[in-house]
């Protein structure tokens, strides 16, 4: 397996208060790593759809570079992490992964 594309793993900050009791928003940490980019399986993309949402990618990564982050960025898109599955016996994590803003329906 090759793996020859750069995503940005994306964490987000806890969201703080200053002295006077407003909100800091929450910082954001990233760094790169490469991952494979497969397509969704049929079965998941039809469960997701019928429940209201849509996935949209998935990403291979190596187990030890994934530190439950909870957004990606690639190609300039950025996608929220839906679902990972860990391949323990290849010491490979699937990424499912939705378009960022787009919120699961109720």
């Amino acid at each position: 397996m090759l793996f020859n594309e750069v995503l940005s793993l994306i964490k987000l900050g806890q969201e703080t208060q200053n002295e006077e009791g407003f909100p800091i928003p929450a910082q954001e940490t990233s760094r790169d790593i490469f991952v494979n980019e497969k397509s969704i399986r049929g079965n998941e993309f039809y469960i997701a759809f019928q429940s209201g949402y849509t996935l949209e990618v998935m990403f291979e990564v190596h187990s030890l570079d994934y530190e439950g982050e909870t957004i990606v960025e690639y190609e300039s898109k950025r996608y929220r992490i839906v679902r990972t599955y860990e391949r323990k016996q290849d010491e490979i994590t699937e990424l499912i992964c939705r378009a960022y803003g787009s919120e699961l329906s109720s």
